[in-house]
């Protein structure tokens, strides 16, 4: 079988990033005229079949914003943002729920032509290759989650910061014995909190065991429950969580009660986005409040920015977070 030829392929052949050999497929009035010669020169001793890519038709009124998975409450804010921005400026807003990876992509491709989709917002981190292959077919924007080795804009937060911001106030509350209950490490957002998180035990010298931090599968309440447990049945055992997410948090304060310890006199804990069910619980629990409406808004109008103006190449944008506190690890 014949080899299919890659963007990266033709990188390496060029001498050239991939990234500008993306900009010549599909926005060449960008590169210079002598780099879309040599970047033509390679595709065509590779074979490399080129197509320009058909410019955005006005009936093309669809956005599809892609999630892996619905049951994050995280999520339901990400999409209200999405579709408040697609709505004012007349477009639909399709909710795709579909991990994307190579068993998937053909399928989701699929999606993009049969509903001449003018654009997706990527609420996961793709591997570059089938970023490629989504662009290919349509402008593409990555909310919250993104690939930070792939030349393609993006909507976050600095989650290094916020984890150091959360672990720096847990100290600040004489808590050294904390451990984290963190996400699976697929997501880019359980690495770099728990590199927050380390950042500032290393800087303050502190040791705690390799079992207190904790990378689950998925956001589930009941394998949260479960190791919370196990972590408050241990000896020593935490004064403190820090977890990626209030769902999380909750679970630490159920885990809590069966055990007879006192929110926040003897266990703390600071959660993580500020869903609207972290201040009905009790106690009610601190945490990092991510702007997830504003991701969500913030992406669908850079990216119908870049429907209308495809020359323009948008910057990254780093949106910021805040710690609010709460009963769970202060008694107000």
């Amino acid at each position: 079988m014949k080899k299919k030829i890659t963007i990266s392929d033709i990188s390496r052949k060029a001498g050239v990033s991939a990234a500008t050999v993306s900009r010549v497929i599909n926005h060449r009035a960008l590169v210079k005229p002598e780099t879309v010669q040599q970047v033509e020169e390679a595709m065509s001793a590779l074979g490399y079949a080129y197509e320009a890519p058909k410019p955005v038709e006005p009936s093309q009124h669809t956005i599809i914003l892609n999630l892996p998975e619905i049951s994050n409450a995280f999520y339901q804010s990400v999409i209200q943002g999405a579709n408040v921005s697609a709505q004012a400026q007349g477009y639909d807003l399709l909710i795709n729920v579909t991990p994307i990876n190579r068993n998937t992509i053909q399928s989701f491709l699929n999606l993009l032509k049969s509903t001449n989709a003018a654009g997706v917002i990527l609420v996961s981190c793709l591997q570059e290759s089938l970023l490629e292959q989504i662009r290919a077919i349509a402008p593409l924007i990555q909310c919250c989650e993104y690939n930070e080795h792939a030349d393609y804009p993006y909507v976050t937060i600095d989650d290094v910061g916020a984890a150091e911001m959360a672990t720096e106030y847990l100290l600040s509350c004489g808590r050294n014995k904390i451990s984290l209950i963190n996400g699976p490490y697929s997501f880019n957002y359980a690495r770099k909190r728990q590199e927050g998180f380390l950042n500032v035990l290393e800087r303050r010298d502190i040791f705690i065991p390799q079992n207190w931090i904790v990378s689950l599968p998925e956001i589930n309440y009941e394998m949260a429950y479960s190791a919370v447990c196990r972590l408050l049945n241990s000896d020593p055992c935490p004064n403190a969580f820090f977890v990626i997410s209030d769902i999380f948090a909750a679970t630490v304060i159920r885990a809590a009660k069966k055990y007879n310890l006192n929110i926040p006199r003897d266990i703390m804990v600071v959660g993580f986005d500020n869903i609207a069910f972290s201040m009905l619980t009790s106690p009610s629990i601190t945490t990092v409040s991510q702007p997830s409406f504003q991701e969500g808004y913030s992406s669908c109008e850079i990216l119908i920015e870049m429907i209308h103006t495809p020359n323009v190449v948008p910057k990254p944008l780093v949106l910021g977070t805040e710690l609010i506190i709460r009963e769970s690890t202060s008694a107000l």
